[in-house]
């Protein structure tokens, strides 16, 4: 048969191939090609599979592992270039240098993730704040390729509001978006972003915010963010990352204890992001002030807060930091062994749609 049809022999040993590499294939943790961190594959859980969180985190795991994948999106950046077009993997060459995700509908997750955190809101018993961030398109519409056929953020978030206790912030992010509330090359929003976020926690918890020129801040240059690593424009203007790295007590991760929520090792690598927090770590603890009665700050969360909780850890003797994509424990099990004055849950709006881990918020 495979002597009458030699290219269905070729298709045949290809996907075979690629299924052995998938399944036998070494499991890389972050690429530094992409500058981010890579799926890794879940463990097989039957209330994952019934809620279908499962099958979806797989699919991520086979996407980022695939097999000489930093090979096939080089090719496919270079084949957009030559056809001049205005996007590339997903991600749109606006003007002035900023790209942008291209969002352009839900899916599944998101109804999920929605029930998710209206469950989780009436579960706790202290006070409870929840952000969803818009991503930079919907902020900064005037950098747009024009005619680009994206979601209305500003609208799903208003309609999700009606459901949901959201603390809004779009009003304000709109205001200032004549600063670099978001980076050109990065998903993320800079620390000036993330200080309209801080006022407007500081203004919902009735405390006195700290002038942005108070805080001590310090810049590495050459910064180039997740999406330029998926687009690999021709033209590049590079980011100055910001941060502050605030007085603390101590920094507990595990067993490891740091002086400093920032790991100045990582500004001199692809992953300059990955200073905030020591990265994405599923549990950890900044201790700002040891003492007897502790005021306590929980904060559920995804990369977007970690240039924030900076300015957070001013206001509170102890800071609790759970990213669910890598936490493994019990979040219940936090909540009962600490009393917290507030907890913050922050999401940005591309991650709230798609994250397969939200249904840990129920345990």
């Amino acid at each position: 048969m495979f002597k009458k049809h030699p290219l269905t022999a070729v298709i045949s040993l290809l996907a075979v191939l690629i299924l052995m590499f998938d399944f036998l294939g070494p499991t890389r943790v972050f690429s530094t090609y992409e500058n981010r961190y890579l799926t890794q594959r879940p463990s097989l859980k039957w209330e994952d599979i019934v809620d279908g969180k499962w099958m979806l985190t797989y699919e991520e795991f086979i996407n980022d592992q695939f097999m000489f994948r930093d090979g096939w999106i080089s090719l496919k950046s270079l084949s957009e270039r030559i056809l001049m077009k205005k996007e590339n993997n997903g991600i749109l060459f606006g003007k002035e240098g900023y790209l942008f995700e291209k969002l352009l509908e839900l899916n599944e997750q998101t109804s999920l993730n929605l029930r998710y955190l209206a469950e989780f809101e009436k579960l706790v018993t202290a006070p409870l704040t929840s952000m969803i961030i818009p991503n930079s398109y919907a902020i900064l519409p005037q950098y747009l390729p024009k005619g680009s056929p994206l979601l209305d953020q500003l609208l799903l978030i208003e309609k999700w509001d009606r459901s949901l206790n959201l603390l809004r912030i779009e009003s304000q992010l709109l205001n200032n978006n004549q600063n670099q509330l978001y980076y050109k090359n990065d998903h993320h929003w800079t620390l000036e972003g993330a200080y309209v976020a801080y006022t407007m926690l500081c203004e919902q918890w009735n405390i006195q915010p700290l002038p942005y020129e108070s805080f001590s801040i310090e810049y590495t240059p050459d910064f180039l963010g997740t999406y330029y690593a998926k687009a690999k424009p021709s033209k590049i203007i590079p980011d100055r990352l910001a941060f502050i790295d605030p007085k603390i007590q101590a920094y507990r991760i595990g067993d490891q204890t740091f002086s400093s929520i920032i790991d100045r090792t990582k500004l001199s690598t692809h992953d300059k992001y990955g200073a905030f927090l020591h990265g994405n770590i599923g549990l950890s603890t900044v201790i700002v002030n040891e003492t007897e009665k502790p005021t306590r700050l929980l904060v559920i969360k995804d990369s977007y807060a970690n240039s924030l909780i900076p300015f957070l850890v001013s206001h509170f003797d102890e800071v609790v930091i759970v990213d669910l994509r890598h936490f493994s424990g019990s979040l219940s099990t936090v909540m009962q062994t600490n009393s917290f004055d507030q907890i913050l849950f922050i999401q940005n709006f591309s991650n709230f749609i798609s994250d397969a881990h939200l249904a840990k918020l129920r345990y």
